[in-house]
């Protein structure tokens, strides 16, 4: 498309130029091969600017996320699920959003405290009231979670 508008614009111009008597004897072949290859230049880094565009419009990416809620009340040790969904299961890629619907500050943090394996895969810090924090799993596995300021708060993600 590009290149074709660019062949009838300098075709035109060209046209327009040899119909002048005065310019005519000044356009010699190699000036005419000069502006065929500045037009084709130009063709060129047009498309060149716009293939990366067109390419990602054709292109549907598959995403998949999935929510946890961490609970109203959950910061008391009496809830028993404290992150709903958990365990939750997810595909490899997914991305998982936790979302604070307690009224107290929470983390999510990778490992359990009495495993001794807190924070090496994730961690929110502080996440507040109405906040979320979000997190993909890229490797299969299962994986503990919790809470470092209430460290009775468990969960866990299956990645398949």
């Amino acid at each position: 498309m590009y290149l074709n508008y660019a062949i009838n614009v300098f075709d035109e111009g060209m046209y327009m130029l040899s119909r002048s008597s005065f310019i005519q004897p000044c356009i010699s072949a190699s000036y005419r091969l000069l502006m065929l290859i500045s037009v084709l230049a130009i063709a060129i880094s047009g498309i060149l600017v716009a293939l990366p565009n067109m390419l990602h419009q054709n292109l549907v990416y598959a995403q998949t996320t999935a929510s946890v809620s961490i609970v109203k009340g959950s910061s008391s040790p009496s809830i028993s699920k404290p992150y709903d969904p958990s365990p939750l299961t997810v595909n490899t890629g997914a991305s998982v959003t936790w979302t604070n619907n307690d009224s107290s500050i929470h983390t999510v943090t990778s490992g359990l405290p009495e495993k001794g394996d807190v924070g090496t895969l994730f961690d929110s810090s502080l996440i507040s009231p109405g906040m979320t924090f979000t997190h993909v799993f890229d490797k299969q596995g299962t994986f503990d979670y919790s809470c470092t300021l209430h460290p009775f708060m468990h969960g866990q993600i299956i990645v398949k």
